[in-house]
């Protein structure tokens, strides 16, 4: 499909950005990329650029994308049409609409226009300080080293999430002349150079001693050390959940991961919430949020109900007026009952005519019934990378490395154990059992926290439904003003693995029985 030519358009559209989206994205603006100058005069400009760059790749991570993984992965389940909820969990799966058109198209254009925004923003500061020579002193002390280190952690960490999204994109930094065409590079690129950004951020850090008080994540500030052990959990993030196939999950350098996660995080990453005005997510759209879908909030998905109890199926069944014969769950487990992470709800709210395979019973209540766990709208801590998360990845090179007894040792220090209250694993566990624990906790205790986190799981391991996406495409829109075909993944019939370009949007009927049980790749 050949798309319409637009003339006198600067390449790409990241030099658009600093925009005012719908959804409130504030960075500072810097419409059609003006000079740095007008941008970094001196040196207080650049703690207000950067940290116009954190509220942008906040807010471009945690909002629509969020909702439509969830139920991509089959990790949440909702019928509703909002944020590409309905259309992209079809059973069997249908193609990503990637056009201009399509009503959810925020679901990839603003991790896109987003990340780019913040990447764009540390290119300024750094361009400011490293070419132009602008230095921020503040009461006879050079801040220039901490802000130059802050910059460095945001492009790190907005290239990363681009490279767990994408397919493919660009790579600029503070030297790229963005007036000529850049070549695209591929997710392992994108990756590749989240990587060398957290690592320059660690290089500052390690050498000067400073707090990020005013320009970060909101409600955070960390020191020097503590910058580097977030490097150092992001960078393990990005590693090992940018893999697209189990081939790719075994060819990590799980010895890197396993020394990155014992020097990473030793708390909880995530902004305060401020009561929706800026830091909020739609963390609400998969709990019973007064400050969103109440009652009629997303589910947890059979498949993770299926972990807790064996006896559940994976799918609720399809056929029309067939209802699960002991819909309660009976589990062990400690988060699940009255006043846990999980309740039971008798009634169903979704909509038959939309297939019954999105039907669940139970309702994630975590935010209400923690004190420290935000329902995405208020004033409780958004958790956005869990020192859990961080633990598991610890575990899980373990056991890849065949450290088995540290694998069985991380996994009884977890959630497994503190939250659950299940059995410790027994010294003599096999190294299958330590993985199904590890990856038991990762749907289980992670439901909810990280944006992407079970459909980056469920993609590295191969089980995701046959026909669903494993990456976005470049957007539409980014598309046209490149002058580029449009094209898209997934499909159960045009793509099954999800990862072969086309332009093939033809829809297959929902799943309206059980005598063809979606299967996973």
């Amino acid at each position: 499909m050949k798309i319409l030519k637009f003339n006198n358009i600067v390449y790409m559209s990241f030099v658009l950005m600093f925009i005012s989206c719908a959804d409130d994205m504030d960075a500072v603006k810097n419409l059609n990329n003006p000079d740095r100058q007008q941008v970094v005069a001196v040196g207080a400009d650049l703690n207000a650029v950067v940290g116009g760059g954190y509220t942008t790749w906040w807010q471009a991570n945690n909002r629509d994308t969020y909702a439509a993984l969830c139920v991509a992965a089959d990790h949440g389940t909702a019928s509703w049409g909002n944020y590409g909820m309905r259309s992209l969990s079809w059973e069997p799966r249908n193609p990503m609409l990637n056009a201009a058109s399509w009503a959810d198209a925020n679901v990839v254009e603003q991790p896109w226009q987003g990340n780019y925004a913040s990447i764009s923003s540390a290119n300024d500061v750094l361009g400011a300080i490293n070419n132009d020579g602008i230095e921020w002193i503040e009461n006879d002390v050079d801040r220039t080293p901490q802000v130059k280190a802050s910059a460095h952690f945001l492009r790190g960490i907005a290239y990363g999430y681009l490279g767990l999204l994408f397919e493919k994109g660009f790579i600029v930094d503070e030297n790229t002349d963005i007036s000529q065409k850049l070549p695209f590079v591929t997710y392992q690129e994108l990756i590749a150079q989240a990587v060398a950004d957290l690592d320059a951020a660690i290089t500052i850090a390690s050498s000067n001693d400073f707090t990020l008080t005013d320009n970060f994540i909101n409600g955070m500030t960390p020191n020097s050390a503590g910058l580097i052990k977030m490097c150092n959990s992001f960078k393990a993030r990005f590693i090992v959940q940018s893999a697209r196939f189990m081939d790719e999950t075994n060819a990590i350098d799980w010895n890197t991961i396993k020394t990155l996660t014992q020097n990473g995080i030793t708390e909880d990453f995530g902004p305060t919430g401020d009561n929706g005005v800026i830091w909020w997510s739609n963390v609400f759209v998969f709990s019973e949020s007064p400050n969103g879908f109440g009652t009629f909030g997303g589910r947890l998905d059979m498949r993770v109900v299926n972990l807790l109890d064996p006896s559940q199926p994976e799918f609720y069944p399809a056929t029309a007026g067939d209802v699960l014969e002991n819909p309660e769950m009976t589990t062990d487990d400690a988060r699940v009952g009255e006043g846990k992470d999980f309740e039971f709800r008798e009634n169903i709210v979704f909509f038959p005519d939309r297939g019954q395979f999105h039907f669940s019973h139970y309702i994630n209540m975590r935010y209400k019934n923690g004190d420290n766990f935000s329902d995405g709208v208020d004033s409780k801590q958004l958790k956005s990378f869990m020192l859990e998360d961080n633990r598991l990845l610890l575990a899980e090179a373990q056991a890849r490395l065949d450290q088995l007894g540290d694998a069985v040792t991380t996994v009884n220090e977890s959630s497994r154990v503190t939250r659950g209250n299940l059995p410790p694993l027994a010294a003599s566990a096999s190294k299958t059992e330590i993985m199904d624990a590890i990856f038991y906790e990762r749907y289980v205790e992670l439901f909810n926290s990280g944006c992407g986190t079970g459909f980056f799981d469920r993609r590295r391991t191969n089980q995701l439904q046959v026909g669903t996406f494993r990456h976005f495409p470049v957007p539409a829109t980014e598309l046209q003003v490149i002058e580029e075909e449009l094209y898209t993944f997934g499909g159960v019939n045009a793509d099954p693995t999800g990862v072969v370009p086309h332009y093939d949007i033809s829809t297959v009927p929902a799943r309206t029985d059980d005598s063809n049980l979606p299967t996973f790749n």
